[in-house]
């Protein structure tokens, strides 16, 4: 006997994977990008203990899932203090800039924490955050035209998150219709 929706649940975990390794090189090029190391410093701090506490809750350590609201208040109280100090001592170009990308980071970690959950919720939050970072990573690749090395790593990015995004979507409306997959 063969398990109902093996393939489908495989293309699942196979873009839950193209997600993580986009959000890994999304990362990288975060912290190459900037000009400035204290810039690079920033965009560290600011994505760095998102990803950390997104991964120990994958893990279900206890400490961490029993205080996650605490973590994720911190985290943003983090994110906007880091954030201000950037906009203040910077040019608003490359505040801007910085404070987009951590954004665009930060939105698709949250896509890709929720991206295999079966609660509708978390469902629906995988959904936004995935069209949110896509919008935002084509304002990205449409700033970075100038810069042809830039430019194609981007693309790239925007290539592979959209066709992680496919390939659960895709998997789960197959799942969905033959009544495999009921959303909690």
């Amino acid at each position: 006997m063969s398990i109902k929706g093996k393939k489908e649940g495989i293309y699942r975990l196979l873009g839950s994977i193209m997600l993580l390794i986009s959000l890994i090189l999304a990362m990288f090029l975060g912290f190459l990008t900037p000009s400035n190391p204290l810039l690079s410093i920033a965009l560290i701090l600011i994505t760095i203990p998102p990803f950390v506490l997104s991964v120990l809750l994958k893990l279900e350590q206890d400490f961490f899932v029993n205080n996650a609201k605490r973590f994720l208040f911190l985290l943003l109280i983090e994110k906007i203090a880091v954030d201000t100090i950037i906009i203040a001592f910077y040019n608003i170009f490359v505040a801007l800039a910085t404070v987009i990308t951590s954004s665009s980071i930060i939105i698709l970690l949250i896509c890709w924490h929720f991206s295999l959950s079966i609660y509708k919720k978390n469902k629906i939050l995988f959904f936004i955050c995935g069209v949110s970072y896509f919008i935002l990573q084509f304002l990205i690749l449409l700033g970075s035209i100038s810069i042809s090395h830039l430019f194609i790593f981007n693309l790239t990015l925007l290539i592979s998150v959209s066709l992680g995004l496919l390939l659960i979507i895709s998997a789960e409306l197959i799942m969905k219709k033959k009544g495999w997959l009921n959303y909690i």
